[in-house]
């Protein structure tokens, strides 16, 4: 989806221990996702911070944080998604023209006002439509049961993120952004690894002071086009995230955690030209062969995942609609379809009979076992008598 806005660099990965060892597998991590199903009575004031609560020294850094309010029930992740990107100040992640025009356009917006230009941008509705499983086909118009009055959408979702965002001072601050509150929460800061320089070169000299120095630009580069971010401004995410996992855990809420990270292909790319460049020059390092194998079986891994995403999007947009009316047509026609239907009947008949008559001697057992246990209190108390 967020190829389709324009976006490149990027990708999602779904979190499940939301420990510190996962996060730096995956970093890395530009913003994360909690998604979960919304309830009428659920908190709308979100969870509580600790008291007493960090103070902002940072202020004014609020206008430059894109926030918006969820406006509209559908499309949760698109709009979660699209509030991470436009937060993320990398040159690894390009938000290609569209985005970044709509960014422009929302300096000046306040969240609800931001929330609505999300739901009217075609470029982004149309990037939502072409993953999204498509409404239910003019086949099924009066199969099913028409909506109850005062029934709550069964598919109604919220989402809030949260993201690190560089301050005046070289550190990163925090934020929640729970698309149902006025504005962004302020969660603490934590030191910034991007501001330490890159790993110092390892050139081997040839004598040719321009080919040298031009070695030593290529490998400077390279090292700061592969070295992650710290994951240090995670620790404060996750902590509200876990805390809002547990709450709707125990309440049974269905929910999803996402990760927004680097694109994991085009970083592997990206290493596996340096090491063939190295081996081109004759300047390979010890470890470069077993690094590019490696690397050669994580980009099949991942070819397999891509294939893989592209097949259940496939069946999740596919209409079986047609072919289900189509084969109940077909079934009435040979006069299979009554049958079918009486069978299926007694079927479900049959098993609810076995229930009630397994639930019926769960209870008639519960029965005798505590009228045996009362008897042999009345004979125990018989003996003593």
């Amino acid at each position: 989806m967020m190829k389709e806005m324009g976006a490149e660099g990027v990708q999602v990965e779904e979190l499940y221990t939301l420990d510190m060892p996962e996060f730096e597998a995956v970093a890395p991590i530009f913003g994360l996702i909690f998604l979960y199903k919304w309830r009428p009575d659920e908190m709308r004031d979100g969870l509580p911070l600790p008291d007493p609560a960090p103070v902002n020294p940072h202020p004014e850094q609020l206008h430059s944080i894109f926030f918006a309010n969820q406006v509209i029930n559908a499309a949760a992740v698109t709009q979660a998604l699209v509030t991470v990107l436009m937060n993320i100040h990398v040159p690894e992640v390009t938000l290609g023209p569209k985005l970044s025009e709509f960014k422009s356009y929302c300096t000046h917006l306040d969240p609800g006002l931001s929330g609505l230009a999300i739901h009217n941008a075609s470029f982004i509705r149309d990037a939502h439509l072409k993953v999204s499983r498509p409404p239910p086909s003019p086949a099924a118009d009066g199969l099913g049961p028409p909506p109850r009055p005062g029934e709550v959408d069964e598919d109604v979702y919220h989402f809030i993120t949260w993201v690190p965002v560089a301050t005046p001072s070289g550190t990163l601050a925090v934020y929640e952004l729970d698309s149902l509150q006025d504005a962004p929460l302020y969660l603490g800061e934590v030191p910034s690894a991007a501001a330490a320089p890159p790993p110092p070169p390892l050139p081997v000299p040839t004598g040719d002071a321009e080919a040298d120095a031009e070695a030593e630009a290529r490998a400077m580069a390279a090292a700061a086009a592969v070295r992650p971010p710290g994951t240090a401004w995670l620790g404060p995410a996750a902590a509200r995230l876990r805390a809002y996992v547990e709450v709707y855990s125990v309440a049974e809420v269905r929910h999803l955690v996402l990760g927004v990270v680097a694109h994991r292909v085009a970083a592997l790319l990206a290493d596996l030209r340096a090491i063939r460049m190295r081996e081109t020059e004759g300047t390979a390092r010890e470890g470069d062969e077993e690094r590019e194998a490696d690397i050669l079986h994580r980009l099949a891994v991942e070819e397999d995942r891509s294939t893989g995403w592209a097949a259940e999007s496939a069946r999740r947009r596919h209409d079986y609609m047609p072919f289900l009316v189509e084969t109940l047509k077909l079934l009435a026609s040979k006069g299979e379809l009554t049958a079918l239907i009486d069978a299926a009947r007694e079927q479900k008949r049959a098993a609810a009979k076995a229930a009630a008559k397994a639930a019926k001697a769960a209870r008639g057992g519960k029965a005798k076992a505590s009228k045996g246990g009362g008897g042999g209190e009345d004979a125990a108390g018989g003996s003593r008598g």
